[in-house]
This record gives C-alpha cells, structure tokens and sequence, in this order.
C-alpha cells in the first residue's frame, strides 16, 4: 500500500505528456534532431512516458535491452558491477550501449530522486513497418557515434593506468576540485581550473580529467575538499558545469569516484563536443583548446579558422 501510495504521488508531480509532447522533448537531442515530419510521426509509436519513484530502478544488470530513456526531469544513476557509475541529469540519454549490443543490461538504472522518462522502444524504432528504414539507419550511426566517442574517451583505460602514464594531450590530473591546498581555503580559481580544462577537452578531441592526483601522478585522495560525502561533492561539480558552460555540454561529460591505492579518486571522462563551449570570466568569454599537455585560451585573431574547421 505504502509504494502504492508513493506511485500516485510521483504521478501526481509529473503529469501525463501527449506523444506530440514526449517528440518534442527527445526531437532536443542530438540523435533524434533533425528527422523530417514523416519520420517524426513514426517516432511517436515509439515513445512512451514513464514516471519513476526515488530510488526505484529502471533495469538492472542482465535485463534484455529493449529501450532507450530520455531523462525528462529528475536524476539518474547508471552503476557498474565495478561499482563505477555515471549521473545523469535531465536532457541526456541512456541504455543506447545494451541496445546496440542486443544481449544485456551492463549495469544498473536507479532514479536519485523522483524522476519522469521517456521511454523509446526499440522494437518499433529498428522495425520498417513502424519507422522508415533511411530513419533507423540514421538513429543507428548516431547512437553508434555517442558510444564511439564514449569509448574513445575513457581509451578503455583503467584509471590506475592512466595515472601511471602520467599526464598528456588527453588526460590531466588536478590535486582538489576547491581547495586551496597552499591558502587552506575554497577557492574558485580552483574549480574554475576545472571547468576550464573540461572546455578544452570539448573543444578539442576529449579528454580524462582526474581529481585527487597530483601533477607528478601522486594519488593524493579527495579529503582535502573536506565534502560530506561524494553526492555533495558530484552535485557541485555538475552545478558548476551547469553554470560555467551550460547544461548543454553536461551530455558529453561522465564522471565517478573511484578507490586507487586506498584513496578516492574523481575521474571525468569527456567526449569531443559538437558545438563550441566558451567559458566565461570576468565578464569575458573565453574559448579553450588542448595544445599537447596544455589548455590554451585561443586568441581571436585564430578563432574564427579553428571554428569553421572544428564545427564545420
């Protein structure tokens, strides 16, 4: 009775959206932007909308992949046997790895707190007689891009390598993600050295950013930004992505915390954005690249050439 209860309850604060609603709300993302009417009309067999209580899961490890979820409102956790895991926030997609592959769920899908999804079923999107075989095909390359550059991000390097390669064009160690281990205070240059090496890893070719580990590759553990607990600490770093280069960009950003040698560590793994990401200061915007181990603030003179070329 009580999750009975608790059922209405999420119902009540997501109310039922229309199929022309629910295609507009995933018509935002990159893999479903862009379809003509006629396929878009097709795509709405597809949706279905899905309201989930706090901590309820949506498929667990094992579970047949037949569906796509597009996290309307709300917070999500996809968690690995490893017990790595990806938080996810509203506007992004998840579960396109299990469907592509066809077998079975490689990890767990829990809501944070309540949350409403929309679900896209599979079996209608890659069946001709529900979607045109030209828009199946176009979906597949796209979701098939997404999990390219997810696995060309994480180089499918276990972090306890990437430290022991030390820091390079692609990956960048940073001792706190606010603290000023030399003032012994917050300090906001600190995170904005964060988000800035995060912009240029979109900008550029992606990138493995690691907190908790030292310039010389010594794991020196996250207690020094002296957070309550990792989902303080991981709901500060996604406001300050939000804030600093928009909720747009969060899509190509995974993050988790993880143990090396007994100390915690915060791994950001980020894919090759696809539109440019300016990160603002001092009331200036500011474009970011990689230039080998080094971020770089693009100067103007170059920026229109990097852009037509980078974003063409």
């Amino acid at each position: 009775m009580q999750q009975t209860l608790q059922q209405i309850i999420v119902m009540n604060q997501f109310p039922p959206m229309s199929a022309k609603e629910m295609l507009a709300a995933v018509a935002t993302h990159e893999v479903f932007n862009g379809l003509d009417s006629a396929a878009s009309e097709k795509l709405e067999e597809a949706l279905s909308y899905q309201v989930v209580a706090k901590n309820s899961q949506i498929f667990e490890v094992g579970d047949q992949p037949n569906k796509i979820f597009y996290l309307l409102e709300g917070a999500l956790t996809l968690k690995f046997p490893d017990n790595s895991s990806i938080q996810l926030q509203t506007g992004e997609l998840i579960g396109e790895i299990g469907v592509l592959n066809g077998d079975f769920r490689l990890g767990t899908l829990t809501a944070n707190e309540d949350s409403a999804v929309i679900a896209i079923g599979t079996t209608c999107l890659f069946d001709p007689s529900c979607v045109p075989p030209e828009t199946s095909l176009a979906i597949v390359r796209r979701l098939s891009k997404r999990v390219t550059d997810y696995l060309r991000s994480v180089q499918q390097t276990s972090t306890q390598d990437l430290i022991s390669q030390g820091e390079g064009e692609y990956v960048e160690f940073k001792s706190t993600l606010r603290w000023n281990l030399k003032a012994e205070k917050k300090d906001k240059n600190i995170t904005h050295a964060i988000t800035k090496t995060i912009a240029a890893f979109l900008n550029t070719d992606g990138g493995t950013l690691l907190v908790g580990v030292s310039d010389d590759g010594q794991v020196l553990g996250l207690e020094a930004d002296r957070f309550e607990n990792d989902d303080k600490m991981l709901l500060f770093l996604t406001d300050s992505i939000k804030t600093q280069l928009g909720t747009l960009h969060l899509e190509n950003i995974d993050f988790h915390t993880e143990n090396i040698a007994g100390s915690e560590v915060l791994r950001i793994d980020v894919r090759a954005g696809r539109t440019p990401c300016y990160l603002a200061k001092e009331k200036l915007d500011h474009f970011y690249i990689r230039t080998g181990p080094s971020t770089t603030d693009l100067r103007l003179s170059k920026l229109f050439d990097y852009l037509s070329k980078r974003f063409e």
